[in-house]
């Protein structure tokens, strides 16, 4: 089931990304890394983005409808990106919030929101919560939707490391 989801997730994630939907784009899966799946998508103008992805073991409250939330890193060496962090939600967010990440017991990381995905404020925001990834093993981000209602997603850090080194070597 989780390896369906991924895919669908994959394929959401290329779209999101502004891949044509024609077959022309090829994605690979790099591997499975526990609880994350790592991706190289050449896209049809060369260029080559690679991600890993998550999606939570748990979604509070568990009485509203959460849709397919999950979370991405991703490297794309043509835009001299790398360690952007998206986290994406089945609803809009509450207008000028953001969102909480906290790894483990540290102070929480805060991602600006647009429509259903939240990101790092910069390159520096990204690399410092990538790291801070590969050292922890629970993630939980906590978010407000349009609606006022508080949620919170609980993430398995259990194969980051690995799948991030996955993605770094594919697009260095």
């Amino acid at each position: 089931m989780k390896r369906i989801f991924s895919v669908f997730l994959c394929v959401l994630f290329s779209a999101l990304l502004g891949a044509n939907a024609a077959l022309a784009d090829s994605r690979q899966l790099l591997g499975t890394y526990r609880d994350w799946d790592a991706f190289l998508l050449k896209k049809t103008n060369g260029e080559k983005v690679c991600y890993m992805i998550s999606i939570p073991k748990s979604a509070t409250p568990k009485s509203l409808k959460h849709g397919n939330p999950f979370l991405t890193v991703s490297h794309k060496p043509a835009r001299k990106i790398k360690n952007e962090v998206n986290f994406v939600v089945g609803y809009n967010f509450k207008k000028n919030s953001r969102v909480s990440m906290k790894i483990d017991k540290n102070r929480p990381f805060r991602l600006f929101t647009e429509g259903d995905g939240a990101w790092g404020d910069d390159v520096k925001a990204d690399n410092t919560m990538a790291q801070a990834m590969k050292r922890g093993s629970t993630m939980v981000m906590s978010a407000q939707s349009g609606r006022g209602n508080n949620t919170s997603y609980r993430f398995s850090l259990s194969g980051f490391t690995a799948a991030h080194n996955a993605i770094t070597k594919a697009c260095h």
